[in-house]
């Protein structure tokens, strides 16, 4: 997730009716919730009569490792307010417009938390605050001119998760998808989600994406390959060739010809890249990669995994007046809101 992958604060306004206030109390355990449709919601603007299911294990609190090791208890609607604002950088101005994006992130947050909660079980906590969770710098509500909006947002969205079938849905998210989303499946392997599908990202979202480049040398590409097993090529590199993209273009396998030659995925490679040039060398998978004299050029499009909501795209869609419910709605196909009580 950058990742996804972040000044005037938002006005207070009333809740768009895609995201109505849920009553009562907030994320006991075994809590009634109801199940909104997002494609019902989006075309009615009403919400249809609630249903009546056990929700599982929902938290009330995370135990959250930050980024100097501690620890620390965390109410989970406080996790939302520090997640969403580390996750998404606001642009410039159109305060109202911000808010809703931090909505839309605020149900993404909180979806995440829920559906991870024990990814990091055995270490002794729930959630990391990196990117390889979500990231989560709680000083930014104390710094950020636009920690109001954040608070406003999870309050606008309090008590609301995604879920497809009987769980939580893997609300995934990135900063800019390139113009064309990704399958989970297709980029991590693994059983298919269908709310994590591939589809182009057009429309008011069509001109949201950016193009990058990103030049190393060959000793130093060698150098960073070797770091790793996956990809320990040996004294040199001679080529980079992919061997089979996605449908959206994303390179799925590709091949590291050395002293030694070797297949890995785009997805391993894009991260044992930036982890050793930084996290703006190689920003997605969505690349051609040539070779000119001692230098690789790696040439591509987007920023991050490709997978679920891109930030870029939803940003263009709210702008052009889609609700937050019908951005979700977009990305997570299929997938329902639900509203814990």
């Amino acid at each position: 997730m950058p990742r996804r992958s972040r000044p005037v604060p938002a006005p207070r306004r009333a809740r768009h009716d895609v995201l109505a206030r849920a009553g009562g109390g907030l994320l006991a355990w075994g809590a009634v919730v109801a199940l909104m449709t997002l494609s019902v919601a989006c075309s009615t603007g009403r919400r249809p009569a609630p249903l009546r299911i056990s929700p599982g294990n929902i938290p009330t609190h995370l135990r959250v490792r930050l980024q100097d090791g501690a620890v620390r208890r965390v109410a989970l609607e406080d996790y939302v307010r520090g997640s969403i604002i580390s996750e998404f950088a606001p642009p410039s101005g159109e305060p109202a417009l911000i808010a809703r994006m931090l909505e839309v992130q605020a149900v993404i947050a909180r979806t995440y938390a829920v559906a991870h909660v024990t990814r990091h079980q055995r270490q002794g906590f729930d959630l990391c605050s990196t990117t390889h969770c979500q990231l989560y710098e709680p000083s930014r509500l104390q710094t950020s001119s636009y920690a109001p909006a954040a608070v406003e947002a999870a309050a606008q969205t309090s008590g609301m998760v995604l879920w497809f079938g009987a769980s939580p849905a893997s609300a995934l998210f990135h900063a800019d998808c390139g113009g064309h989303t990704s399958a989970a499946g297709d980029v991590w392997g693994g059983t298919p989600q269908p709310y994590l599908s591939a589809r182009a990202d057009d429309g008011p979202a069509e001109t949201a994406h950016t193009a990058w480049r990103y030049e190393v040398d060959a000793r130093e590409l060698a150098a960073a390959l070797n770091a790793d097993s996956r990809t320990r090529v040996g004294k040199q590199i001679n080529a980079v060739v992919v061997l089979r993209r996605d449908g959206a273009g994303r390179a799925g396998l590709v091949s590291l010809r050395g002293t030694r030659e070797l297949r890995v995925r785009g997805e391993e490679l894009r991260g044992i890249m930036t982890r050793a040039f930084g996290p703006k060398s190689v920003r997605s998978t969505r690349f051609e990669v040539s070779r000119k004299g001692s230098r690789f050029l790696f040439e591509g499009r987007g920023y991050g995994h490709g997978v679920g909501l891109c930030q870029a795209g939803a940003l263009a869609r709210l702008k052009a007046g889609s609700q937050p419910g019908q951005v979700l709605a977009r990305y997570y196909p299929g997938a329902r809101l639900v509203v814990l009580r």
